[in-house]
């Protein structure tokens, strides 16, 4: 059933968000689709605009005969009340149609703090938040994304999970659903049940391990190049490439670095052909190269030559979100900026050297100085340097660390040009599966503000240099819903229960808190440390890299070793047990 939004739409701000007509969007005749699905982004419209895995699966899927892939987005607050006050349900933008007439609705989670966004997407579309409570007159809910290498916490609310890379298994889910047309949801069920990243709850919890799904050759997977185009302004407004997958560095804090190995490079041409398409099916004129390290891509300088070549006359700017920590990174920005200096991001992520080694960061304070020289004397004046504290072995020392190291590269910088700024971004650290630090204890709110508050005193009155700083409470809801169990479904609706929702635009923090003590939820059972020999909630997923290996980069974490990067040497984390050209996928290899 379509629903009738328009004459609310000059009540609302942005009311273009919810309109679904912008360019490159697919407008399908239903009476030749066999089966429909609504991508659901649980955050809002120009957030959830900007993430490159909706652009993806909205192009790739739609290409398949007889599917609708559709789009929908968490209604700001102002839409919410009057889709509420009016009886208005959950709908998609392309046909607004309601939620519950899909076959499938799937959530897109890379941020655990949307979860209760689910189910108020859930509720609002009058659909019942569990699993085990719906019947056929309602679609299929399921959810895929980084969060989702921990299912446990929301296995209650969905009926299957897509874990891992997307494009191969996301496309031959939607050639399932055409031809299962009109069967029931446990005949679709039973028809995935085997396909590779897909985890059934009542099919397979306790039986089996689930492999991620792997995309080994990214040349091999479908363009998208057709990217969607919104009417108003989103957090990036830019077509968007991935120009490699993985990341060969190990930092031990990182999880997208451990549970996307291993490293796999598109081609230059490939890539070339790619933005190429990209930039005549969108009009933009600026692309962003994509990637957990776009600096390390083999082809990186014939990249960016290739496209200043090919668009020196058309003034297209070229970004890249990644860069490492070196001089080289320099150069690299000096060729892709045009003249333009708006500002250098740098990512030490510690201040003290031994906090550096302690995560494998691999970077010396000479080069981090080094590269701010570089980068202040090719233009730039502004530079962002993103810190994390409340990390393992931390001292206050440490802590320290970060206020010294920003006030002699200030020192440094500003002996060069006069009106260089600093600003240093502080996050609080929050272990998560899959990585070294699973097992390892987080900071409370109390213990981050105390270091919050030390380090504000340090720079207070520095000149040249800003403070900012993560909000303490969010990390630590963080913290209970990364490494959650099925205790924390329970806290989940609760919370949502009580009003928590858009908790990234809102304090609900007390409503988290009285959730919690509603069910007797203590802070150690899920920020303390975890025994290296008990079972995990997320030991369901096989991610392909060992807990051996993660049990062994702990103990070198503690004895601040170094691990080398794949590139140059194997480090023995098993994934060559799950596709064996492991390491030899990067452009030089092959």
């Amino acid at each position: 059933m379509r629903v009738d939004i328009g004459k609310y739409l000059m009540s609302v701000e942005k009311p273009a968000q919810y309109l679904g007509n912008e360019i490159n969007s697919y407008h399908k005749d239903l009476n030749e689709v066999k089966a429909r699905m609504c991508l659901f982004f649980p955050d809002i419209y120009e957030v959830g605009m900007s993430n490159l895995g909706i652009k993806l699966l909205y192009t790739i899927m739609n290409k398949v005969d007889g599917f609708y892939l559709e789009r929908g987005f968490s209604p700001m607050e102002d839409m919410e009340t009057l889709m509420r006050e009016n009886k208005i349900p959950s709908f998609s933008l392309e046909t607004k149609s309601e939620l519950k007439d899909f076959d499938v609705v799937g959530f897109s989670l890379s941020y655990e703090m949307c979860y209760p966004n689910v189910l108020n997407a859930l509720d609002l579309a009058g659909i019942p938040l569990h699993a085990d409570e719906r019947g056929e007159e309602y679609p299929l809910i399921m959810a895929g994304g980084t969060c989702m290498m921990n299912p446990t916490p929301m296995e209650k609310f969905l009926d299957f999970f897509v874990i891992g890379d997307g494009e191969d298994t996301m496309t031959l889910l939607a050639e399932t659903l055409v031809k299962l047309a009109g069967k029931s949801k446990a005949e679709k069920l039973d028809a995935i049940k085997d396909f590779e990243g897909v985890y059934i709850p009542k099919l397979h919890k306790g039986i089996k391990r689930i492999k991620r799904a792997i995309v080994h050759d990214l040349d091999k997977t479908p363009s998208y190049s057709e990217q969607l185009v919104p009417y108003i302004q989103i957090v990036h407004d830019r077509a968007s490439v991935e120009i490699q997958r993985g990341c060969t560095r190990g930092c031990r804090f990182c999880q997208a670095g451990i549970v996307y190995r291993p490293v796999r490079e598109r081609s230059l041409e490939k890539n070339l052909e790619l933005i190429e398409d990209m930039l005549y099916n969108t009009g933009y004129s600026e692309i962003s190269l994509s990637s957990l390290s776009s600096s390390d891509y083999t082809a990186i300088t014939p990249l960016i030559e290739g496209l200043q070549k090919k668009y020196e006359n058309k003034n297209l700017a070229i970004s890249l979100p990644s860069l490492r920590m070196n001089t080289h990174s320099v150069d690299v920005a000096v060729n892709i900026s045009g003249g333009k200096r708006t500002g250098f991001t740098f990512a030490p992520e510690a201040g003290s050297q031994k906090m550096r080694d302690v995560i494998n960061k691999g970077v010396t304070e000479e080069q981090i100085i080094e590269t701010a020289e570089a980068a202040v004397k090719a233009g730039w004046d502004n530079l962002k340097f993103y810190f994390m504290i409340g990390l393992p072995f931390e001292t206050d020392e440490d802590v320290m660390a970060i206020y010294e190291l920003v006030k002699k590269v200030t020192y440094l910088c500003r002996r060069i040009r006069k009106r260089v700024n600093i600003t240093a971004s502080v996050s609080n650290f929050v272990p998560k599966p899959h990585t070294p630090y699973q097992w390892h204890e987080q900071m409370n709110v109390e213990e981050a503000q105390r270091k919050q508050h030390m380090l504000r005193d340090a720079f207070r009155g520095m000149k040249g240099a800003t403070l900012r700083m993560h909000p303490p409470k969010k990390s630590y809801l963080e913290g209970f819903l990364s490494r959650g169990d099925e205790l924390t479904g329970k806290l989940i609706e609760l919370a949502f229960v009580k009003g928590a929702k858009l908790d990234d635009y809102r304090d609900n923090f007390e409503v988290w808190q009285e959730a919690m003590a509603d069910l007797g939820i203590t802070e150690e059972r899920y920020l303390g440390a975890r025994d290296l020999e008990a079972p995990l909630p997320w030991d369901i997923v096989d991610i392909g890299v060992s807990k051996e290996f993660l049990i062994r980069e702990l103990k070198k974490s503690e004895e601040q070793a170094l691990t080398v990067d794949c590139r140059e040497e194997c480090a023995g984390c098993g994934m060559k047990k799950h596709i064996k050209e492991c390491g030899s996928l990067t452009l030089e290899k092959k």
